[in-house]
């Protein structure tokens, strides 16, 4: 019945938006007593709040790829990669984010904040600067932009679906993802300019 109701819920949000569904209408889409929302979630927003964390593993920190077997520290493709993955790999999420959350008085932006981009940011930027001090990363970039940069690279495409699907082809596949990654992890790894030029462009960044 749990899961029925979340099944339910997550159509029905995605569909109609937050403030316009009903607990009832939860209930009688999912076939049970719409009572059971408050006993299993403590009433609709925790119902909300249960489909949003559905979608990263219970420790918020494994999202971003660690630790890992053996303890490995997470890196930065490894934060591009599952950021990457959870937007395409749940594409009812944008519907959510745009609907509830960027739109002017966003119901459930608060939540969303303070559940996702206020926990994971952090983590990423810590990962970030142990990698920088390894001398992985170029130490002359600042931390918490190129957490923007990742963040931006990985999910807009999906954010904005309807359209990137059309102009430049983006799809949810793992033939997609997979290309993309590997495009993405290079463009952040050497950027741009050919290879000779890249490396006097970091010397100069140096001095």
């Amino acid at each position: 019945m749990r899961e029925r109701l979340l099944a339910a819920a997550r159509e029905l949000f995605l569909r109609y938006g937050y403030r316009a569904v009903s607990s009832r209408q939860i209930g009688a889409a999912a076939g049970v007593n719409f009572a059971l929302i408050r006993y299993y979630f403590g009433g609709k927003p925790g119902l909300y709040r249960e489909i949003l964390q559905s979608v990263l593993p219970p420790d918020v920190s494994g999202m971003l790829g660690a630790p890992q077997e053996g303890g490995r520290e997470m890196r930065l493709p490894d934060i591009l990669s599952h950021m990457t993955r959870v937007w395409a790999g749940n594409p009812w999420i944008a519907g959510f984010v745009l609907r509830e959350v960027l739109t002017p008085g966003g119901p459930m932006r608060a939540m969303f904040l303070r559940e996702f981009p206020e926990r994971l940011a952090p983590l990423a930027e810590r990962a970030l600067r142990a990698e920088m001090a390894r001398g992985a990363i170029r130490s002359d970039l600042d931390p918490r932009l190129l957490v923007l940069s990742v963040v931006s690279l990985a999910i807009f495409p999906f954010l904005a679906f309807p359209l990137t699907s059309r102009v430049f082809g983006v799809r949810n596949d793992e033939e997609f993802v997979t290309r993309f990654l590997r495009h993405t992890q290079a463009l952040l790894s050497s950027g741009v300019a050919p290879a000779a030029a890249a490396g006097v462009a970091r010397a100069q960044a140096r001095q």
